[in-house]
């Protein structure tokens, strides 16, 4: 049976500003769902999908940025989203709604999909973010895959993080951290406190002994940090004389002054999650770096790193480099221009090639994004670039990879359910705990101008926006 709904939601602009439109979800979760915008179609959206209700969304660091991120706009955004299914019972969204998400048929699911990379599925929208109504408005359109229940255990504040805090645990494992380490979070603030709760969290749950580094401006975040499971919280002026003091850092700052800082104090990897659409350290890509979840380091001779698959050559990179990716079992093909390149990799089952050799800072930006306008990489979602030596001038980046050997990683979206349940877990506290530590703010949607002003200050850490019968302080 058909469903209709209609609301008003603000939208986000590409001058930043907020503006207040109609809108009209009609359709059903087996027959699709037919967007309207002030009485024109907007969106059609396939099966799939259900129709719920918002409780309250956070305001993220994203939302702020909407606007240099590359997505159509104007849309109602946020993703942090809360909301009550048909029974009431509060329920949490994950944001990308693939062909798995929407629980199709497996024989309708695309490559990504069929290779556990379904948050990078390239027909998928994203909820708040890409095309898809986001939780700043009253009601959703959820994939059926990616709604997940909240236990009681979790607050209705502490509900909020989820889906920051999934991204956050995400990091978390993908650094890894080792006995012994010790692994540093830059700019704890929304994502960055999350990021120490998750290194806590893990830290417990897993058994490893490492330690926390916070590197914060404000005291009052270095004392959240602490609480959170900071070992030590030192200030950003004062770590801006430090060098090489962790194995890892984890970089939240969203600024590229931050990154530099990063890999001044790392030893062996930054993590990179930042979303801002800003260039950083010369490259214009970095953001959909990280949308792509791409790994960025040297390359080393010998079989010191182990890849399989095909390997895209750009530009001069020396003939040995191409035996030596040979020797290791690769499928190496060359090319003298990105766009050459990307017409081979592009028949690939992931639409790029494992790995992508390169020699300057152009080529990484060219690896990421060698179209113009085609939001495709040289490299697949979750592939690596290698810089190789070719003894080129080099300071800040290529220095970090060449000379120093750093690792730059990168992480976006995390797994609700492994959050939900670390969240969930009665000896840590952290689902009513996290919340109230954390949630400084909480404004109806119908003051969301001001809900984004207030993250925009220094005084805020997390600030939600609700909607009537949502969350009650």
């Amino acid at each position: 049976m058909s469903e209709s709904i209609a609301f008003r939601a603000f939208e986000y602009h590409a001058d930043a500003s907020l503006r207040p439109a109609p809108y009209r979800f009609v359709g059903s979760l087996t027959n699709g769902w037919d967007i309207e915008r002030a009485g024109a179609q907007h969106l059609q959206l396939g099966p799939g999908y259900r129709l719920l209700r918002v409780s309250h969304c956070g305001v993220c660091s994203t939302d702020l940025a909407r606007r240099h991120l590359p997505f159509p706009l104007p849309q109602v955004i946020g993703h942090e989203v809360v909301a009550h299914d048909e029974s009431g019972a509060a329920v949490a969204v994950e944001i990308n709604a693939s062909h798995a998400a929407r629980g199709l048929a497996w024989r309708q699911w695309c490559a990504f999909c069929r290779r556990g990379l379904d948050t990078h599925c390239p027909e998928r929208v994203v909820l708040g973010i890409h095309d898809l109504p986001g939780g700043f408005g009253p009601w959703v359109l959820a994939p059926t895959a990616n709604i997940v229940s909240i236990p009681p255990t979790i607050s209705a504040k502490t509900a909020t993080l989820i889906e920051p805090f999934a991204a956050a645990l995400h990091a978390v494992q993908a650094c890894d951290p080792r006995d012994g380490d010790r692994i540093a979070v830059l700019g704890p603030r929304r994502l960055g406190s999350l990021a120490i709760a998750a290194l806590s969290a893990w830290r417990r749950q897993s058994g490893r002994r490492y330690q926390i580094l916070a590197i914060a401006r404000h005291a009052e975040l270095r004392a959240l940090a602490r609480t959170l499971g900071a070992d030590d919280a030192i200030d950003v002026d004062a770590a801006q004389s430090l060098h090489d003091v962790a194995d890892c850092v984890v970089e939240t700052t969203g600024s590229p002054s931050g990154l530099v800082l990063a890999i001044q104090l790392a030893t062996r990897e930054v993590h990179v999650k930042s979303t801002t659409g800003q260039p950083t350290l010369g490259l214009a890509h970095l953001t959909e770096m990280v949308v792509d979840e791409i790994a960025l380091e040297a390359f080393r001779r010998s079989g010191a790193q182990r890849f399989e698959g095909l390997a895209a050559v750009l530009g001069d990179v020396p003939i040995t480099v191409r035996r030596d990716l040979e020797s290791r079992g690769l499928r190496v093909v060359t090319a003298a221009s990105a766009n050459e390149l990307a017409s081979i990799v592009a028949m690939e089952p992931l639409g790029g090639a494992d790995v992508a050799v390169v020699t300057s800072l152009a080529g990484i930006d060219a690896a990421i994004r060698p179209l113009t306008s085609v939001e495709r990489g040289l490299v697949r979602a979750r592939g690596t670039i290698l810089v190789a030596d070719v003894d080129q001038p080099r300071d800040g980046l290529l220095a970090a990879l060449l000379d120093k050997g750093l690792r730059i990683s990168t992480t976006r979206c995390g797994d609700f359910r492994a959050a939900i349940a670390l969240l969930a877990d009665p000896v840590g506290g952290l689902g009513h705990q996290l919340g109230e530590l954390m949630v400084t703010d909480v404004l109806p949607a119908a003051r969301l101008a001001e809900a984004f002003a207030i993250a925009a200050s220094p005084r805020s850490i997390k600030v939600v926006v609700t909607h009537p019968g949502g969350l009650k302080v």
